[in-house]
């Protein structure tokens, strides 16, 4: 069973990110912590396969609890959630290896599709002014590709995201020019080739 340390201080936000993450990835475990220390200590006495955190905190910031977090349990995923995304705080967070950098400003539909993608071995970072090619594809689409990978069919894949099939074909024309490629295996092999997926 996959779990999560999702770490904030303001509960309501916290409490909202939770319910919604446990509703729509399926057997996902959410656990919350409030503070670097509080997360420290949670992580100190069960394991967590993704550290997620918000860069402001009572008692410090998310790169240092994630840094602390790399030094403590090396093989963690770790990841920010934060209001004030900028390139500083990008590039912080790629240097400690994190799998995921989002703005606070994330749709539900957003957040849930980003972290199945970090949870299916991909990384999501949000563009920054001049971002990089990983971003050239929207979460919805990178979300199609990762159950593609699965071998679903369009018609399944369509009843797991709540669209119709056309909208489904419609965004697989989108990424087989955006991937530069002709047809569903290709696409899906290019993907996990970019680490898109």
């Amino acid at each position: 069973m996959p779990s999560l340390l999702f770490v904030d201080d303001h509960p309501i936000y916290r409490d909202a990110v939770r319910r919604t993450l446990e509703a729509e990835i399926e057997e996902l475990s959410v656990a919350t912590a409030e503070s670097c220390s509080a997360a420290l200590g949670y992580l100190n006495c069960n394991e967590v396969d993704l550290c997620l955190s918000d860069y402001s905190l009572p008692d410090g910031d998310g790169l240092s609890l994630l840094r602390d977090v790399k030094a403590r349990f090396p093989l963690m995923a770790v990841g920010l959630l934060c209001a004030d995304l900028s390139a500083l705080v990008s590039d912080g967070a790629t240097a400690l290896g994190a799998v995921v950098c989002l703005s606070k400003d994330k749709t539900s539909a957003d957040l849930v599709a980003a972290i199945r993608i970090a949870f299916s071995g991909g990384k999501v970072f949000d563009p920054i002014a001049g971002g990089s090619d990983a971003n050239i594809l929207s979460l919805r689409r990178r979300e199609i590709l990762i159950y593609a990978s699965q071998g679903l069919l369009d018609k399944q894949i369509c009843e797991r995201m709540g669209v119709s099939e056309s909208t489904i074909r419609a965004h697989w024309g989108r990424i087989f020019e955006q991937l530069q490629v002709g047809n569903r295996t290709e696409a899906v092999t290019r993907a996990l080739r970019q680490r898109l997926i």
